[in-house]
């Protein structure tokens, strides 16, 4: 009967055992569980920000172009406007000269 109630109280603390093994196990993956999905977190938060900045790059880029196309048309405007002046003012020029001469003769 003792070697029964041993075996018995045996099982026992052999399933104790066994349950604080499983116990300690579930915590250890869950732990790392965690880990992986905070590494996982720090990756995306820095992928993300990666992604910004280079869009952010992009954009600034992207304004820096159509600013030095806008200058560029505006100097070519401008240099137009003072070709289209100049051709107004010799016009006139040459037209007072003719006036003068016809009214010289």
């Amino acid at each position: 009967m003792n070697q029964i109630l041993a075996q018995a109280e045996n099982q026992r603390v052999d399933a104790m055992k066994r349950k604080e093994n499983n116990l300690a196990c579930e915590k250890m993956q869950t732990e790392a569980s965690q880990k992986r999905e905070q590494a996982l977190m720090k990756i995306k938060a820095e992928s993300d920000e990666a992604t910004r900045k280079r869009e952010q790059l992009f954009m600034d880029h992207k304004l820096k172009r159509q600013k030095m196309l806008v200058d560029a048309q505006t100097a070519l405007n401008q240099e137009k406007m003072k070709t289209d002046i100049n051709k107004e003012i010799a016009s006139l020029e040459a037209f007072e000269r003719r006036e003068l001469e016809f009214q010289q003769l």
